[in-house]
């Protein structure tokens, strides 16, 4: 065991402004790792952001939960937009930070109990943090003993099965209310990983023809060749993406922008 400790801001107690406003690519969670180091001279440190959650997960002896929250606030340049600290849940002790960060990869904070991409995205911010060499022996056991635990979790309970990711679950919502209505029109915009699987989602639940719009178009042609023998799928330019939205039934929108695009 070791002393780690960490904030978390999520969808549970966080309007999705306010997220929006702590949300960083892979080169905004690296920089961040960095300025840590920097700043308050730590060695092992765990930046995980997605669309439902930022956490930083740290090693110190000392409690700094407060004093990384307000450099979190000057970072982002939104400490004059209102006392946003209510939002943000600590962890101060050891055990109870180790057991979250178990609990988030696993899926179980997750807005889809058991979300696969979960797992994924915890990887990704692990391998992040060795980038940059933020990841020291410690975080490298308690990572893989995650990672074995999910291993587990997949091979030996039915935890995963059912709709296990937001895109599953997206395609089940448009399934029931169109009435299973495999005809409608469906336009899916962006192919980026989210886009993907719910175009696989689609296929699976027996939509064959929908239509594919991404900003490089040529994205969207390799996601049609992918899935698409068998299966009659339009692509639509980006930017002839406005010209006939209303010829659709139901428009998906799985693109990673800071506002929305419809």
């Amino acid at each position: 065991m070791s002393n780690l400790k960490a904030i978390s801001l999520s969808y549970k107690n966080t309007p999705l402004q306010v997220r929006e406003l702590f949300s960083f690519d892979e080169g905004g969670c690296k920089n961040l790792l960095l300025s840590l180091k920097e700043n308050f001279d730590l060695n092992e440190a765990l930046v995980i952001s997605t669309c439902n959650r930022t956490e930083i997960y740290y090693s110190s002896e000392i409690d700094i939960n407060n004093s990384l929250i307000n450099f979190l606030l000057d970072k982002t340049e939104v400490g004059k937009q209102g006392d946003l600290k209510e939002y943000f849940k600590k962890f101060d002790r050891n055990e109870d930070a180790v057991k979250y960060l178990f609990e988030v990869s696993t899926g179980l904070h997750a807005q889809v109990i058991g979300d696969i991409q979960i797992s994924g995205q915890v990887k990704d911010a692990y391998q992040w943090s060795a980038d940059v060499n933020m990841a020291g022996p410690f975080l490298h056991r308690l990572m893989h003993s995650i990672f074995f635990t999910n291993k587990r979790i997949v091979q030996e309970t039915s935890f995963r099965d059912g709709a296990a990711s937001i895109s599953y679950a997206a395609t089940e919502l448009i399934d029931d209310i169109t009435a299973s209505n495999k005809n409608i029109k469906v336009l899916l915009i962006g192919t980026g990983e989210i886009g993907k699987d719910t175009a696989h989602n689609l296929i699976s639940f027996g939509y064959k023809n929908f239509s594919l719009s991404n900003r490089t178009i040529s994205k969207a042609e390799d996601l049609a060749k992918e899935i698409g023998e068998g299966n009659e799928l339009e692509i639509i330019p980006f930017e002839k993406l406005y010209d006939d939205l209303d010829r659709f039934d139901v428009i998906i929108s799985a693109v990673e922008v800071a506002s929305p695009i419809l």
